[in-house]
């Protein structure tokens, strides 16, 4: 702790660090380590689907109520994509996916309310 507080007081250390977003770490802190290992970051290709999220089948037709986003989903980069675009995928039709679906479950806590509203106002048999 005390080589890292020095690397970043000085600017740098000697693996060329030049950045220490979290300096000065104290020796009384709580401290977390992970270990990490190398993932396969990014596929390319996947599940076909609508510009709204809607999965598609093979025929091209909609499975209803499937749904998808994300790196699960292919053809929107072709056979490369940019670096960072990834991200921007996820959120994207993640939030055009999530948004309809919200919708949906709105929609169908109307009709039930209504529904519900109905029947409790209906004359007794």
């Amino acid at each position: 702790l005390e080589e890292y507080a020095a690397a970043a007081a000085a600017g740098g250390d000697v693996f060329g660090k030049t950045v220490f977003p979290h300096a000065p770490l104290l020796a009384s802190a709580e401290l977390w380590a992970g270990r990490i290992v190398p993932v396969l970051h990014y596929t390319m290709g996947g599940i076909t689907f609508a510009a709204d999220g809607a999965v598609l089948s093979a025929a091209g037709e909609r499975i209803g109520g499937l749904h998808a986003a994300g790196e699960v989903t292919g053809g929107v980069h072709g056979n490369n994509r940019l670096g960072g675009n990834s991200l921007l995928e996820c959120t994207v039709f993640g939030s055009i996916v999530g948004n309809k679906l919200a919708a949906k479950a709105a929609e169908a806590r109307r009709a039930r309310d209504a529904a519900s509203t109905a029947a409790a106002s209906a004359p007794a048999a």
